[in-house]
Protein backbone atom coordinates (compact mmCIF):
# COMPACT_ATOMS: atom_id res chain seq x y z
CA UNK A 1 0.00 0.00 0.00
CA UNK A 2 1.32 3.43 -0.94
CA UNK A 3 2.38 5.53 2.04
CA UNK A 4 0.64 8.90 2.37
CA UNK A 5 0.97 11.68 4.89
CA UNK A 6 -2.23 11.91 6.91
CA UNK A 7 -3.88 15.31 7.07
CA UNK A 8 -3.37 17.04 10.41
CA UNK A 9 -5.72 19.95 11.02
CA UNK A 10 -4.10 20.78 14.33
CA UNK A 11 -7.46 20.81 16.10
CA UNK A 12 -7.46 20.99 19.88
CA UNK A 13 -10.79 20.71 21.65
CA UNK A 14 -9.73 22.98 24.52
CA UNK A 15 -9.52 26.73 24.90
CA UNK A 16 -9.65 29.28 22.10
CA UNK A 17 -9.46 27.41 18.79
CA UNK A 18 -7.92 29.62 16.11
CA UNK A 19 -6.37 26.85 14.02
CA UNK A 20 -9.10 25.54 11.69
CA UNK A 21 -10.22 28.67 9.80
CA UNK A 22 -13.78 28.10 11.01
CA UNK A 23 -16.23 30.97 11.40
CA UNK A 24 -16.51 32.09 15.01
CA UNK A 25 -20.10 33.21 14.32
CA UNK A 26 -22.50 30.43 15.28
CA UNK A 27 -26.05 30.05 13.96
CA UNK A 28 -28.66 32.08 15.82
CA UNK A 29 -31.46 30.37 17.76
CA UNK A 30 -34.10 31.24 15.15
CA UNK A 31 -32.23 29.41 12.37
CA UNK A 32 -31.34 26.50 14.66
CA UNK A 33 -34.99 26.05 15.64
CA UNK A 34 -36.06 26.18 12.00
CA UNK A 35 -33.48 23.53 11.03
CA UNK A 36 -34.53 21.22 13.87
CA UNK A 37 -38.15 21.55 12.74
CA UNK A 38 -37.25 20.74 9.12
CA UNK A 39 -35.19 17.73 10.17
CA UNK A 40 -38.28 16.13 11.68
CA UNK A 41 -39.60 15.69 8.14
CA UNK A 42 -36.51 13.87 6.85
CA UNK A 43 -37.20 10.24 5.98
CA UNK A 44 -34.25 8.54 7.62
CA UNK A 45 -35.15 5.22 6.01
CA UNK A 46 -34.61 6.68 2.53
CA UNK A 47 -31.39 7.42 0.67
CA UNK A 48 -30.62 11.11 0.10
CA UNK A 49 -31.09 12.92 -3.21
CA UNK A 50 -27.97 11.71 -5.01
CA UNK A 51 -27.84 14.79 -7.28
CA UNK A 52 -28.65 17.34 -4.56
CA UNK A 53 -31.05 19.10 -6.94
CA UNK A 54 -32.53 21.55 -4.42
CA UNK A 55 -29.18 22.47 -2.87
CA UNK A 56 -27.54 22.88 -6.28
CA UNK A 57 -30.38 25.13 -7.44
CA UNK A 58 -29.99 27.30 -4.34
CA UNK A 59 -26.21 27.54 -4.66
CA UNK A 60 -26.44 28.21 -8.40
CA UNK A 61 -28.55 31.27 -7.66
CA UNK A 62 -25.97 32.47 -5.12
CA UNK A 63 -23.01 31.82 -7.45
CA UNK A 64 -24.85 33.29 -10.48
CA UNK A 65 -24.50 30.13 -12.57
CA UNK A 66 -26.84 27.31 -13.65
CA UNK A 67 -27.44 24.20 -11.57
CA UNK A 68 -26.03 22.23 -14.51
CA UNK A 69 -22.70 23.95 -13.87
CA UNK A 70 -22.43 22.41 -10.39
CA UNK A 71 -21.59 19.11 -8.71
CA UNK A 72 -22.32 18.90 -4.98
CA UNK A 73 -19.87 17.05 -2.77
CA UNK A 74 -19.19 15.90 0.77
CA UNK A 75 -17.14 19.02 1.41
CA UNK A 76 -15.04 20.67 -1.28
CA UNK A 77 -12.41 18.06 -0.34
CA UNK A 78 -14.45 15.43 -2.18
CA UNK A 79 -14.60 17.66 -5.24
CA UNK A 80 -10.82 18.12 -5.18
CA UNK A 81 -10.45 14.36 -4.89
CA UNK A 82 -12.86 13.85 -7.80
CA UNK A 83 -10.89 16.11 -10.15
CA UNK A 84 -7.51 14.69 -9.14
CA UNK A 85 -8.76 11.10 -9.31
CA UNK A 86 -10.19 11.62 -12.80
CA UNK A 87 -7.05 13.32 -14.12
CA UNK A 88 -3.99 12.15 -12.22
CA UNK A 89 -2.47 8.67 -12.29
CA UNK A 90 0.95 7.09 -12.53
CA UNK A 91 3.26 9.31 -14.56
CA UNK A 92 0.88 12.29 -14.36
CA UNK A 93 1.85 15.57 -12.74
CA UNK A 94 -0.11 18.08 -10.70
CA UNK A 95 1.21 21.62 -10.25
CA UNK A 96 0.43 23.51 -7.07
CA UNK A 97 1.98 26.18 -4.87
CA UNK A 98 4.39 25.91 -1.96
CA UNK A 99 2.85 26.43 0.54
CA UNK A 100 -0.76 25.48 -0.20
CA UNK A 101 -3.58 23.26 1.06
CA UNK A 102 -2.06 19.88 1.95
CA UNK A 103 -5.01 17.82 0.67
CA UNK A 104 -3.87 18.39 -2.93
CA UNK A 105 -0.72 16.43 -2.09
CA UNK A 106 -2.74 13.80 -0.24
CA UNK A 107 -5.06 13.02 -3.16
CA UNK A 108 -2.28 13.20 -5.74
CA UNK A 109 -0.24 10.68 -3.75
CA UNK A 110 -3.26 8.36 -3.39
CA UNK A 111 -3.55 8.36 -7.18
CA UNK A 112 0.18 7.71 -7.77
CA UNK A 113 0.64 11.18 -9.20
CA UNK A 114 3.72 13.36 -9.04
CA UNK A 115 3.40 16.65 -7.14
CA UNK A 116 5.22 19.63 -8.64
CA UNK A 117 5.47 22.63 -6.32
CA UNK A 118 6.15 26.25 -7.22
CA UNK A 119 7.76 28.13 -4.33
CA UNK A 120 6.04 31.45 -3.64
CA UNK A 121 7.50 34.54 -1.99
CA UNK A 122 7.61 34.97 1.78
CA UNK A 123 4.25 36.78 1.78
CA UNK A 124 2.60 34.28 -0.59
CA UNK A 125 2.85 36.44 -3.71
CA UNK A 126 4.31 35.19 -7.00
CA UNK A 127 4.83 36.26 -10.59
CA UNK A 128 2.23 34.66 -12.85
CA UNK A 129 4.46 34.62 -15.93
CA UNK A 130 7.21 32.83 -14.03
CA UNK A 131 4.61 30.36 -12.72
CA UNK A 132 3.36 29.73 -16.26
CA UNK A 133 6.89 29.09 -17.56
CA UNK A 134 7.56 26.76 -14.63
CA UNK A 135 4.39 24.82 -15.43
CA UNK A 136 5.21 24.53 -19.13
CA UNK A 137 8.76 23.35 -18.42
CA UNK A 138 7.44 20.83 -15.88
CA UNK A 139 4.97 19.40 -18.43
CA UNK A 140 2.09 19.25 -15.93
CA UNK A 141 -1.29 17.53 -16.43
CA UNK A 142 -3.33 19.47 -13.85
CA UNK A 143 -2.99 22.83 -12.09
CA UNK A 144 -4.61 23.37 -8.70
CA UNK A 145 -4.20 26.05 -6.05
CA UNK A 146 -6.23 27.95 -3.47
CA UNK A 147 -7.14 31.59 -4.03
CA UNK A 148 -6.94 33.26 -1.56
CA UNK A 149 -4.06 31.01 -0.71
CA UNK A 150 -4.20 28.80 2.34
CA UNK A 151 -2.14 29.43 4.44
CA UNK A 152 -0.67 32.79 3.32
CA UNK A 153 -3.90 34.67 2.54
CA UNK A 154 -2.44 36.06 -0.69
CA UNK A 155 -5.03 36.52 -3.46
CA UNK A 156 -4.16 36.43 -7.14
CA UNK A 157 -6.29 38.85 -9.22
CA UNK A 158 -8.56 37.53 -11.96
CA UNK A 159 -6.40 39.05 -14.71
CA UNK A 160 -3.48 36.84 -13.65
CA UNK A 161 -5.65 33.71 -13.51
CA UNK A 162 -6.96 34.47 -17.01
CA UNK A 163 -3.36 34.62 -18.29
CA UNK A 164 -2.86 31.16 -16.78
CA UNK A 165 -6.04 29.80 -18.38
CA UNK A 166 -4.96 31.07 -21.78
CA UNK A 167 -1.48 29.56 -21.44
CA UNK A 168 -2.85 26.12 -20.45
CA UNK A 169 -5.99 25.92 -22.59
CA UNK A 170 -5.73 22.11 -22.87
CA UNK A 171 -5.03 21.56 -19.16
CA UNK A 172 -7.61 21.68 -16.37
CA UNK A 173 -7.00 24.58 -13.98
CA UNK A 174 -8.72 24.25 -10.60
CA UNK A 175 -9.07 27.35 -8.44
CA UNK A 176 -10.00 26.50 -4.85
CA UNK A 177 -12.15 29.41 -3.65
CA UNK A 178 -12.83 28.14 -0.12
CA UNK A 179 -12.21 31.67 1.19
CA UNK A 180 -13.87 33.61 -1.64
CA UNK A 181 -16.31 35.50 0.60
CA UNK A 182 -13.45 37.19 2.45
CA UNK A 183 -11.87 38.39 -0.80
CA UNK A 184 -15.01 39.25 -2.83
CA UNK A 185 -13.34 38.53 -6.20
CA UNK A 186 -14.18 35.26 -7.96
CA UNK A 187 -13.16 33.65 -11.23
CA UNK A 188 -16.49 31.76 -11.48
CA UNK A 189 -17.93 34.19 -14.04
CA UNK A 190 -15.39 32.92 -16.61
CA UNK A 191 -16.34 29.20 -16.53
CA UNK A 192 -18.08 29.34 -19.91
CA UNK A 193 -15.39 31.45 -21.55
CA UNK A 194 -12.54 29.14 -20.49
CA UNK A 195 -13.47 25.48 -20.88
CA UNK A 196 -10.48 24.34 -18.80
CA UNK A 197 -11.55 26.29 -15.68
CA UNK A 198 -12.95 24.57 -12.59
CA UNK A 199 -13.74 26.26 -9.28
CA UNK A 200 -14.35 24.68 -5.88
CA UNK A 201 -16.42 26.33 -3.16
CA UNK A 202 -17.49 25.33 0.36
CA UNK A 203 -20.08 26.08 3.04
CA UNK A 204 -17.50 25.41 5.78
CA UNK A 205 -15.92 28.85 6.05
CA UNK A 206 -17.93 32.07 5.59
CA UNK A 207 -21.23 30.19 5.75
CA UNK A 208 -20.26 28.78 9.16
CA UNK A 209 -21.49 25.27 8.30
CA UNK A 210 -18.31 23.19 8.64
CA UNK A 211 -20.18 20.41 10.48
CA UNK A 212 -22.47 19.53 7.55
CA UNK A 213 -19.61 18.96 5.06
CA UNK A 214 -20.94 20.39 1.80
CA UNK A 215 -18.85 21.75 -1.06
CA UNK A 216 -19.26 22.39 -4.77
CA UNK A 217 -17.40 21.98 -8.05
CA UNK A 218 -18.29 24.61 -10.66
CA UNK A 219 -17.40 24.57 -14.35
CA UNK A 220 -18.81 24.71 -17.86
CA UNK A 221 -21.70 22.33 -18.45
CA UNK A 222 -19.84 19.95 -20.78
CA UNK A 223 -16.90 19.45 -18.41
CA UNK A 224 -19.15 19.09 -15.37
CA UNK A 225 -21.23 16.47 -17.17
CA UNK A 226 -18.08 14.39 -17.81
CA UNK A 227 -16.83 14.75 -14.24
CA UNK A 228 -20.21 13.80 -12.78
CA UNK A 229 -19.52 10.23 -13.93
CA UNK A 230 -16.78 10.05 -11.28
CA UNK A 231 -19.02 11.16 -8.40
CA UNK A 232 -19.95 8.64 -5.73
CA UNK A 233 -23.75 8.18 -5.47
CA UNK A 234 -25.58 9.38 -2.33
CA UNK A 235 -22.47 11.28 -1.27
CA UNK A 236 -24.20 13.97 0.83
CA UNK A 237 -26.62 12.90 3.56
CA UNK A 238 -30.21 14.16 3.73
CA UNK A 239 -29.77 16.06 7.02
CA UNK A 240 -26.89 18.10 5.59
CA UNK A 241 -28.90 18.84 2.46
CA UNK A 242 -31.84 20.11 4.54
CA UNK A 243 -29.55 22.45 6.49
CA UNK A 244 -27.82 23.70 3.34
CA UNK A 245 -31.05 24.34 1.45
CA UNK A 246 -32.44 26.33 4.36
CA UNK A 247 -29.29 28.41 4.95
CA UNK A 248 -28.67 29.11 1.25
CA UNK A 249 -32.00 30.90 1.21
CA UNK A 250 -30.48 33.60 3.41
CA UNK A 251 -27.53 35.04 1.48
CA UNK A 252 -27.81 38.30 3.42
CA UNK A 253 -26.55 36.44 6.49
CA UNK A 254 -23.32 35.23 4.88
CA UNK A 255 -22.63 38.67 3.40
CA UNK A 256 -23.12 40.29 6.80
CA UNK A 257 -21.07 37.66 8.66
CA UNK A 258 -18.18 37.76 6.18
CA UNK A 259 -18.07 41.56 6.37
CA UNK A 260 -17.90 41.39 10.17
CA UNK A 261 -15.04 38.88 9.96
CA UNK A 262 -13.22 41.05 7.40
CA UNK A 263 -13.53 44.01 9.77
CA UNK A 264 -12.13 41.92 12.64
CA UNK A 265 -9.34 40.66 10.36
CA UNK A 266 -8.21 44.18 9.52
CA UNK A 267 -8.21 45.22 13.18
CA UNK A 268 -6.27 42.11 14.15
CA UNK A 269 -3.73 42.64 11.37
CA UNK A 270 -3.25 46.30 12.33
CA UNK A 271 -2.63 45.37 15.97
CA UNK A 272 -0.24 42.57 15.02
CA UNK A 273 1.75 44.87 12.71
CA UNK A 274 2.12 47.37 15.56
CA UNK A 275 3.31 44.54 17.77
CA UNK A 276 5.77 43.50 15.06
CA UNK A 277 7.37 46.96 15.13
CA UNK A 278 7.71 46.91 18.92
CA UNK A 279 8.91 43.32 19.30
CA UNK A 280 12.39 42.63 20.66
CA UNK A 281 12.32 39.30 18.79
CA UNK A 282 11.81 39.02 15.05
CA UNK A 283 8.24 38.16 14.08
CA UNK A 284 6.37 39.02 10.86
CA UNK A 285 2.69 39.16 9.91
CA UNK A 286 1.35 39.39 6.36
CA UNK A 287 -1.72 41.04 4.89
CA UNK A 288 -4.51 38.57 4.18
CA UNK A 289 -7.55 38.29 1.91
CA UNK A 290 -8.97 35.36 3.89
CA UNK A 291 -10.20 34.79 7.46
CA UNK A 292 -6.76 34.23 8.94
CA UNK A 293 -3.38 35.94 9.35
CA UNK A 294 -0.16 34.25 8.25
CA UNK A 295 3.08 34.88 10.09
CA UNK A 296 6.70 33.83 10.45
CA UNK A 297 9.17 33.77 13.33
CA UNK A 298 12.34 31.91 14.29
CA UNK A 299 11.03 31.93 17.86
CA UNK A 300 8.03 29.68 17.41
CA UNK A 301 8.76 27.82 20.64
CA UNK A 302 8.21 31.11 22.45
CA UNK A 303 5.08 31.90 20.44
CA UNK A 304 3.38 28.51 20.78
CA UNK A 305 4.28 28.13 24.46
CA UNK A 306 2.91 31.56 25.34
CA UNK A 307 -0.35 31.00 23.44
CA UNK A 308 -0.86 27.46 24.74
CA UNK A 309 -0.39 28.65 28.31
CA UNK A 310 -3.38 30.94 27.74
CA UNK A 311 -5.43 28.17 26.14
CA UNK A 312 -5.03 29.56 22.62
CA UNK A 313 -4.40 27.12 19.75
CA UNK A 314 -3.16 28.33 16.34
CA UNK A 315 -1.95 26.44 13.26
CA UNK A 316 1.71 25.58 13.70
CA UNK A 317 3.53 24.52 10.52
CA UNK A 318 6.77 22.53 10.34
CA UNK A 319 8.91 25.47 9.15
CA UNK A 320 9.08 28.98 10.67
CA UNK A 321 5.47 29.81 9.75
CA UNK A 322 2.13 29.81 11.53
CA UNK A 323 -1.47 30.84 10.87
CA UNK A 324 -4.00 32.52 13.16
CA UNK A 325 -7.70 32.22 12.37
CA UNK A 326 -9.62 35.46 12.87
CA UNK A 327 -11.79 35.04 15.94
CA UNK A 328 -14.12 37.29 17.88
CA UNK A 329 -12.93 40.68 19.07
CA UNK A 330 -12.32 39.21 22.53
CA UNK A 331 -10.34 36.26 21.13
CA UNK A 332 -8.27 38.45 18.81
CA UNK A 333 -7.43 40.88 21.61
CA UNK A 334 -6.38 37.94 23.77
CA UNK A 335 -4.03 36.75 21.00
CA UNK A 336 -2.44 40.18 20.58
CA UNK A 337 -2.10 40.67 24.33
CA UNK A 338 -0.44 37.26 24.77
CA UNK A 339 2.02 37.67 21.89
CA UNK A 340 2.84 41.22 22.99
CA UNK A 341 3.61 40.05 26.51
CA UNK A 342 5.96 37.32 25.22
CA UNK A 343 7.67 39.20 22.37
CA UNK A 344 7.69 42.81 23.56
CA UNK A 345 7.56 42.98 27.34
CA UNK A 346 9.35 39.74 28.24
CA UNK A 347 11.87 39.58 25.42
CA UNK A 348 11.03 36.00 24.59
CA UNK A 349 11.22 34.57 28.10
CA UNK A 350 8.98 31.52 28.45
CA UNK A 351 5.77 32.46 30.24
Amino acid sequence: MKEVNLYDNGVDEKGIRLNGNESYIALDEKNLFKIITLMKNVELNRYPDTEGLKVRACYAKYAKVKAENIIMGNGSDEMLSLVIGSTIGKGKRILTLDPDFSMYDFYATLNDGEIIKYKVNEDGSFDIQDFIMFGIESNVDLIMFSNPNNPTGFALPNEAIIELLKAFKDTKVVIDEAYYEFNKESIVEYINEYKNLLVTRTLSKAWGLAAIRIGFLIGNEELIKKLRDYKVPYNVNSLSQVVAENMLGNTERVILDSNVIIEEREKLFSNLKELQKESSLEIKFYKSSANYIFGRTNYKDVLIKALNNKGIVIRNFSDDSFRITVGSEFENNKVVETIRKAFVYNGGKML
